[in-house]
């Protein structure tokens, strides 16, 4: 296998989900495959094309994910404009948990979230804003970006979690989620500092073809 997790996960399983994203194309389900060996559920990005964001993951890799990973344990998160994200829909597989720009709601089957970016920063969400999902996914950093953590954002999943279950994504490193619990999150979605690519060389390509 050529990705590797963070010792640093241990005993936290249960309150994370390893964003494949942060793998290169080709590795990620390779990335899934270690998530799921260690009981971490795996999330997805998936970007709306046209709109000037990053490349998410493609329909191919993302069926290919979809086969590998349990339904109950794959996290899928739409990113984009609300036209470009109902474009999305009708291609995104059955999942255990779906990510939606917030005020975005479908009937799926499936456990909803609304995802908030920047949102609420001057006012007070309502009871409107969150009614109708499953959860709240609080973005610490901008959706399809990478780089630290906004630790500020914790306060909103503090107002978030009085009524809500709360997860968040972005830039989340180990020595930020005993914050994110403390604050109220239930689950960290976290990339980079979980996911490591382990270098391909001769040896593993011919264990890979035997």
């Amino acid at each position: 296998m050529s990705v590797t997790l963070a010792p640093w996960h241990s005993g936290l399983e249960a309150h994370l989900a390893g964003s494949v994203y942060a793998s290169s194309p080709g590795r990620r389900i390779d990335a899934a495959r270690a998530l799921v060996g260690a009981d971490i559920s795996v999330h997805v990005d998936v970007m709306a094309p046209g709109e000037g964001l990053p490349t998410g993951i493609d329909d191919d890799e993302l069926a290919e994910l979809a086969a590998a990973v349990p339904r109950d344990m794959l996290g899928i998160h739409l990113i984009g404009s609300a036209v470009g994200v109902q474009a999305l829909l009708p291609n995104i597989p059955a999942c255990g948990d779906l990510y939606l720009p917030i005020g975005i709601h479908v009937e799926r089957g499936t456990r909803t979230w609304g995802a908030v970016w920047d949102e609420f920063d001057d006012t007070a969400p309502t009871d409107a804003d969150v009614d109708g999902y499953h959860g709240i996914l609080v973005m610490l950093l901008k959706p399809g970006t990478s780089g630290a953590a906004d630790p500020k954002r914790l306060a909103l999943v503090e107002r978030f979690s009085a009524r809500s279950v709360v997860a968040v994504d972005g830039g989340v490193t180990p020595e930020l989620v005993p914050r994110c619990r403390s604050a109220g999150a239930s689950t960290m979605v976290v990339g980079r500092a979980l996911i490591t690519e382990l270098p391909i060389t001769e040896h593993s390509l011919s264990e890979g073809q035997s």
